[in-house]
């Protein structure tokens, strides 16, 4: 199959789809890209978090106002996706209470609304905090779903005329006279597109994109680790009020909390360690004691793909650049590096903006006005009709109900109902877009369920049981052993253990 488009993007993250989004409400022709599922890379491994800037106010104020801003506008074209917990700067007894001579300053010069508040108060507040903590800070972080997020702007973009394909590999790309042959796909699913411009917005391998066509980026990836546990150990967006350092995030997220993060040099792909895991919750024991009573039940790796500025990790800058290849003598070709989940609305912006340029179209961007996806605030009675309508908005909410997986209140309907879309391949693809899978039991109870849905044997579900096994393996201790060796005894009547592996 050939067609032609203006605009070819590769990379089906946040900011992958933002840019489709934007571009195909200007009226440009799109086609983007993902050689896995939407979001199953850097995106869909990071903290869940809708930065308010504070973090980054004293050694990264640039990246601070950014997010700050781009805070605001998400709060409200996002809401389907975003919980607006606030959030809590405290200092443990060990650290330096000056930091915070420095903290307030750099975030009210960052436009970061913030509030000191007294100890008693954040008690109030956070009634699991220490005791002997010395300050806190009032901030309006908030939680963010990210997959939701990027299948909200897939969807919107298809809705304005975008073309977006999973599970279609760029095969190669070839330079024309008027722009580029690109082949994408295999098998049955095979294209090859023309295309004026290509946007690379493929992240931590936005270097191996660039390279085909001979151009370089300077990326620096550094991993980042988390640990999921059962419940919601605090109310709010729990951060350390010191330099950004290891363990000092918690951010309640749907049912569960997510600890973070480490920073180091690594590569895509490389799993969460259990060393990694001891030392996040120790460091966070140090605010919140009582997370090391707590069921870690999932542990999880992520990259972020850094601008190569000459520092690594923490030092680096969140901030991000929108390079154009013409000086590279790659006219056409656009690459997008850095930034954060809180900013892929800007950076889509950004990118856009020079997309247009160089395909002399007009029309403005109307990604911070628009929202997303139109979302009812009606409530129900039902907490499995009200989990479905944040998870897929208004849609589909007149079918009956059966249970499919408790720990997230997922419907067999609901996942019966994504199961048909092209768009899901395998059972990993299905858990994206629903949460089946994601919750307490880690899949031990809903997998069948899901593979039921999909049509699927056990051969696909050994293989999705394989990959959550890859995640709880770094937590196998106190109540999370127990669960496993419960969840063992119930996969083990299909044949297989609970690591996907054959008898």
């Amino acid at each position: 199959m050939r067609s032609r488009v203006d605009a070819l993007i590769i990379g089906g993250g946040a900011t992958g789809a933002g840019i489709a989004r934007d571009l195909s409400m200007r009226g440009a022709k799109v086609l983007l890209t993902e050689r896995g599922d939407f979001a199953a890379g850097a995106t869909g491994a990071n903290h869940g978090m809708l930065h308010s800037g504070a973090r980054y106010a004293v050694n990264d104020p640039a990246s601070a106002r950014e997010c700050a801003e781009e805070g605001r506008i998400l709060k409200r074209i996002a809401r389907f996706c975003i919980e607006d917990t606030g959030g809590l700067f405290v200092a443990a007894g060990e650290d330096d209470a000056r930091y915070m001579d420095r903290f307030l300053p750099a975030c009210r010069d960052a436009g970061i609304g913030v509030r000191e508040i007294g100890v008693d108060e954040a008690l109030e507040m956070e009634a699991g905090l220490d005791k002997s903590i010395q300050a806190a800070v009032e901030v309006p972080d908030a939680s963010l779903d990210p997959f939701f997020l990027t299948l909200g702007n897939v969807n919107s973009a298809r809705g304005h005329g975008a073309t977006v394909l999973n599970h279609s590999p760029v095969q190669s790309i070839r330079r024309t006279g008027s722009g580029f042959e690109v082949t994408i796909g295999r098998g049955r699913r095979e294209r090859r597109i023309s295309a004026d411009v290509i946007v690379n917005a493929a992240g931590s391998w936005a270097g191996e994109v660039a390279a085909m066509l001979g151009a370089s980026i300077p990326i620096c990836v550094d991993k980042g680790t988390l640990v999921v546990f059962n419940g919601r150990l605090v109310n709010r967006l729990v951060n350390r009020l010191r330099p950004p350092s290891d363990g000092d995030i918690l951010v309640p997220h749907r049912t569960a909390t997510i600890l973070g993060t480490t920073s180091s040099p690594g590569m895509p792909g490389e799993a969460a360690t259990s060393e990694e895991v001891e030392r996040l919750i120790a460091q966070a024991a140090a605010v919140l004691p009582g997370i090391r009573a707590a069921r870690a039940v999932r542990a999880y790796a992520g990259t972020r793909p850094l601008l190569g500025s000459g520092k690594t990790g923490r030092g680096a800058t969140r901030t991000f650049q929108v390079i154009d290849h013409g000086k590279d003598g790659i006219d056409g070709l656009i690459s997008v590096v850095g930034g954060k989940l809180t900013t892929y609305r800007l950076m889509a912006e950004k990118v856009s903006d020079a997309v247009m340029e160089k395909l002399e179209l007009g029309g403005r961007c109307r990604t911070a006005d628009e929202e997303i996806v139109p979302f009812d605030d009606g409530p129900s009675d039902r907490f499995d009709i009200e989990a479905m309508r944040y998870r897929q908005g208004t849609k589909e909410l007149s079918m009956p109900l059966v249970p499919g997986c408790g720990c997230e209140a997922v419907s067999r309907e609901e996942l019966e109902l994504q199961a048909s879309s092209p768009d899901v391949a395998d059972i990993g693809d299905l858990m994206r877009r629903t949460r089946a899978g994601m919750g307490y039991c880690q899949a031990g109870l809903c997998a069948v369920n899901m593979a039921s849905a999909m049509g699927m044997g056990t051969r696909e579900l050994r293989r999705y049981l394989g990959e959550r096994w890859k995640g709880v393996e770094p937590v196998l201790f106190g109540e999370q052993l127990r669960q496993e060796v419960f969840k063992a005894h119930l996969i083990r009547v299909y044949g297989f253990d609970h690591t996907g592996a054959d008898e």
